[in-house]
């Protein structure tokens, strides 16, 4: 990045985007209880209940690493819209410490560094 670039970060996007995944995992789910409660009868068939069967070992495992994978994402953003807002929260202190530390506003600043 040059100079004149700026790098910004939507943390609350960041917590968007947690809750979205959240959700879309809990929609699989909710389809994957629905297989589950499937029985001949809904099916017709004997031999389809049986490939309904194996679809559903396999729906389920899958199910389980999306929302396994999901939760890693999850709360990795979770984690770094943490770490974003403290270290804003960080940084404003440090600047207020910085301007209290001046003398007044007369264009001379005092010789501590505003980061402690």
């Amino acid at each position: 990045m040059g100079g004149s670039e700026q790098f910004t970060v939507d943390v609350e996007e960041l917590g968007s985007l947690a809750t979205r995944l959240r959700r879309c995992t809990e929609s699989m789910e909710y389809a994957g209880g629905d297989l589950r409660s499937a029985t001949v009868g809904d099916l017709g068939h004997s031999r389809i209940d049986e490939a309904g069967a194996e679809f559903k070992s396999s729906w389920e495992y899958g199910i389980r690493q999306i929302r396994d994978l999901t939760d890693a994402i999850k709360q990795g953003l979770e984690a770094t819209a943490r770490a974003y807002n403290e270290t804003d929260g960080a940084v404003r202190q440090a600047f207020a410490k910085g301007i209290r530390g001046s003398d007044g506003g007369n264009g001379t600043t005092a010789a501590t560094s505003p980061f402690g």
